[in-house]
């Protein structure tokens, strides 16, 4: 364990002190206990709560985020925001990077991540419906949420723009990949450049992944084809995976 890290779980148990469990695994060193919380939303009520946590958190953290568990057995399997391997649905991968990345510690992605989804599931279970945006999950959230920031036409233009990134990062003098024929800087560009500080190599490529295996799908099923600048494009990308 590093300096660094061993500094911030002492700054997450310190304020958080019902995490008291620091285990080192093959996988990460996890840290679990009771979460007590009191949170509110813009205009929303005050919620007191806690639930039993574990984070587990990857040998190459912050490169990558750590996983969240509730272990209590209080959020049940099929609860939509929970994933099949059992770790929680915080927001889709670029949301949470941006959201950490604005205080990039293991404290602030408990307060600025973890309590708002338990703050979210409590709220859920009152109201019978969610206090925040609604979002799809796993590899259809991660489409939408570029089609939906970027004001993308379809799936298609997500795979261009996201193959963009990984290729070539942000360049303002290209066109930009929507298809719009104007300069990146003059279109798309502060959106752009903001994926593109947001985004390190790992999360881009599991974007881009997500993405193109949607894409793909549709392109088996014959409901989409890939124009030849980018079936090129995806060649040059998916030899770069495998190399």
């Amino acid at each position: 364990m590093t300096d660094d890290l061993q500094r911030q779980i002492d700054e997450l148990t310190g304020v958080h002190k019902g995490l008291k469990n620091v285990v080192e695994r093959d996988d990460g060193i996890v840290v679990s206990g009771l979460l007590p919380f009191e949170a509110s939303a813009d205009g929303l009520e005050t919620i007191t709560e806690s639930f039993e946590i574990e984070l587990t958190i990857p040998r190459d953290f912050p490169e990558t985020l750590p996983r969240a568990r509730e272990t209590g057995g209080r959020i049940a399997s099929d609860y939509e925001h929970r994933n099949p391997s059992g770790t929680l649905c915080l927001a889709v991968p670029i949301e949470q990077r941006r959201i950490f990345l604005e205080n990039p510690t293991l404290l602030g992605f408990v307060n600025r991540l973890v309590i708002p989804y338990l703050y979210g599931y409590c709220y859920f279970k009152t109201h019978e419906r969610h206090p925040f945006d609604e979002a799809a999950h796993g590899h259809e959230g991660i489409l939408r949420h570029y089609v939906d920031t970027l004001g993308l036409r379809d799936e298609l233009s997500a795979l261009t723009v996201i193959s963009f990134l990984l290729e070539h990062g942000y360049r303002g003098h290209h066109d930009c990949p929507c298809g719009s024929g104007t300069r990146v800087r003059d279109c798309h560009g502060p959106t752009l450049m903001a994926l593109h500080q947001t985004h390190n190599q790992q999360s881009l490529r599991g974007d881009f992944a997500a993405i193109f295996s949607l894409c793909f799908k549709q392109f088996e099923n014959q409901q989409i084809s890939f124009p030849k600048p980018l079936r090129l494009q995806l060649l040059r990308l998916l030899k770069t995976f495998k190399d």
